[in-house]
């Protein structure tokens, strides 16, 4: 997100979104597993593709057999390393796509961080 010799950003004046002071997240585990079919399906929506009668509808559904439910409850927070690509992130098991991939950017030094972390808050319905 910064580069290491990035200035200060003009609308942080406590200097909170620095490149030291951010973490950023993903929620695992908190959607609806949704086949190949439909992903496709949203993701060629105003194309000449999406057009197309059959995108794999043979295939079965991503949720039969998914180990993520989110009707249990167990959906949690998930630090991303600095280092990885958008593509590693996005290919993990546990990061369910329902439409639009969601990350958090959160400052330790923020008086959010310590809700963020302990569970305390959680992303409106």
């Amino acid at each position: 997100m910064f580069s290491e010799s990035c200035p200060p950003l003009p609308w942080d004046k406590e200097n909170y979104y620095s490149r030291d002071a951010i973490e950023l997240y993903y929620e695992a585990g908190s959607g609806i597993c949704l086949s190949k079919s439909k992903i496709l399906r949203y993701l060629l929506e105003g194309t000449a593709a999406a057009n197309v009668e059959s995108i794999g509808e043979e295939e079965k559904d991503a949720a039969d057999g998914s180990p993520y439910d989110s009707s249990a409850g167990s959906s949690k927070w998930v630090k991303v390393k600095e280092k990885r690509t958008l593509h590693d992130v996005l290919k993990e098991p546990n990061f369910i796509i329902p439409m639009i991939p969601v990350f958090y950017i959160v400052s330790k030094r923020s008086g959010f961080y310590k809700d963020f972390i302990t569970g305390k808050w959680r992303p409106p319905a």
